[in-house]
């Protein structure tokens, strides 16, 4: 039997009752390829199990390195599937939201107000209104949106007090990684003007600014970037070192600092050729930092998205047609880039498992997908190696349980992809099914004549 280097991710290659080789999650009875035959594919089948360990790793991370209390707060972008925010939520996570909904959304599962940041950026009038009735701590992102926030307050539209607040240091550093996960520094590695935070030059103006109008700041964020792995530690260490000296220098002026959030973008591994990310290492970094700040947090917060459930799921598609053309093997499956846009926005590299044959003979293939699209493809130039492959069968993508469903669309129509959880022996239905086209088009109202259309 072969060996994999994802098997570590929750899942193990066993027989079924029929003497066949299929991948399964470890410790459940049905194997993929039955899971997805049960329920129409494409299908996100997301692993609790696996979701509950990788929480346990980030605790059991900071118990042994880091000396102080820590929140952890999940990225609600990465997914906003609500069983897997409510099965988090159980786990003692608080969320970390991008929009007023996704703050309600939240709330709406349980989680209290005082453990729900927003951190977002273009903040219109009408969403810091909404926060604030939500009673939610907002992340301040620039000196507009806290002025703005001052004069709602005086024209009566909202009150103020109290609402602690947290402001965004833009640390001078960004990520290691693509260049549309980096959310620090001036600019990205391709010249593009970073959007987030306040720069250190002008942080000082924005907490004199919120004491002089009795607003409570007792939190200072940064965040450098999404997807980073143990290579980016050393620009995750400046970026600390850069932002730990403003909170002394803050502290030093009398603001009333308390806690500091280090952001998420923790990683997940990708690829064999990759490592997981190092978060004992991490822990370390960050309670050396504190110590030779000589700063003491009543909180740490952190806040990862993707670093939580991305490995904890897997996106499982039927092939429909396996064909040779000008000499490559192509695989067409019945998802595209609606289902899994990460293909598109940022070409992002999948691992695929054929989990109906996995112990198959190995042959390279292009995997494509059904939208009538050039760029619809899954490995675009990179062929890659699969057991061989046939019609009918079922391929897993791995590590798709973060963003890309958040993401997924509808187009030319194809309904977006069910979702199941597993939760210990339960498969739980998560969605009604690959969405039909009443479900499609039931955002827009009813066409009433048609008049003239013909």
């Amino acid at each position: 039997m072969k060996g994999y280097w994802w098997l570590y991710k929750g899942f193990e290659i066993r027989q079924n009752e029929a003497g066949q080789s299929k991948v399964f999650f470890k410790n459940y009875s049905a194997d993929l390829e039955s899971i997805a035959r049960d329920n129409l594919t494409p299908v996100y089948v997301y692993n609790g199990d696996h979701i509950k360990e990788k929480v346990a790793i980030v605790r059991r991370a900071f118990d042994t390195y880091y000396d102080g209390d820590v929140a952890v707060n999940f990225a609600m972008k990465a997914s906003h599937v609500p069983h897997v925010v409510r099965l988090l939520g159980q786990e003692g996570c608080g969320v970390d939201a991008a929009s007023p909904n996704e703050a309600r959304l939240g709330l709406r599962l349980g989680i209290h107000a005082e453990r729900v940041m927003f951190t977002g950026t273009s903040v219109s009038n009408a969403d810091i209104k909404e926060l604030v009735s939500m009673g939610v701590r907002i992340n301040i992102d620039s000196f507009s949106q806290l002025r703005r926030l001052v004069d709602l307050a005086e024209r009566g539209e909202l009150s103020c007090s109290p609402l602690p607040l947290s402001i965004r240091l833009n640390p001078d550093v960004g990520a290691i990684t693509g260049q549309d996960f980096i959310t620090a520094g001036a600019r990205n590695t391709q010249g593009v003007p970073i959007k987030f935070g306040i720069e250190p030059e002008k942080i000082l103006e924005v907490f004199e600014y919120a004491r002089k109008n009795d607003l409570l700041v007792d939190t200072l964020h940064f965040h450098i970037g999404s997807g980073w792995l143990g290579i980016g530690i050393e620009a995750f260490r400046q970026a600390l070192s850069n932002g730990l000296r403003v909170y002394r220098r803050l502290l030093e002026s009398g603001f009333p600092l308390t806690r500091l959030d280090v952001g998420g973008g923790p990683g997940v591994r990708m690829e064999e050729k990759s490592e997981s990310f190092p978060w004992d290492e991490y822990a370390k970094v960050i309670d050396v930092s504190l110590k030779e700040a000589n700063i003491k947090l009543e909180l740490l917060i952190l806040e990862p998205g993707g670093g939580l459930v991305s490995d904890a799921c897997v996106l499982l598609t039927t092939v429909n047609t396996v064909e040779k053309k000008y000499g490559i093997e192509h695989v067409f499956v019945d998802s595209g880039m609606g289902t899994f846009p990460s293909i598109r926005l940022d070409h992002r590299w999948c691992e695929f498992v054929n989990v109906s044959h996995p112990n198959g003979d190995i042959k390279e293939y292009a995997v494509d997908g059904n939208v009538c699209e050039t760029g619809d493809t899954f490995t675009y130039n990179k062929l890659r190696p699969l057991p061989e492959v046939r019609e009918g069968d079922v391929l897993a993508l791995l590590d798709t349980g973060g963003y890309s469903l958040a993401q997924s669309f509808n187009y030319c129509l194809r309904g977006r992809a069910h979702v199941v959880l597993r939760e210990g022996d339960y498969l739980v239905n998560c969605t009604r099914g690959v969405e039909n086209l009443d479900e499609v088009m039931s955002r827009f109202t009813p066409v009433t004549s048609y008049t003239n259309l013909i």
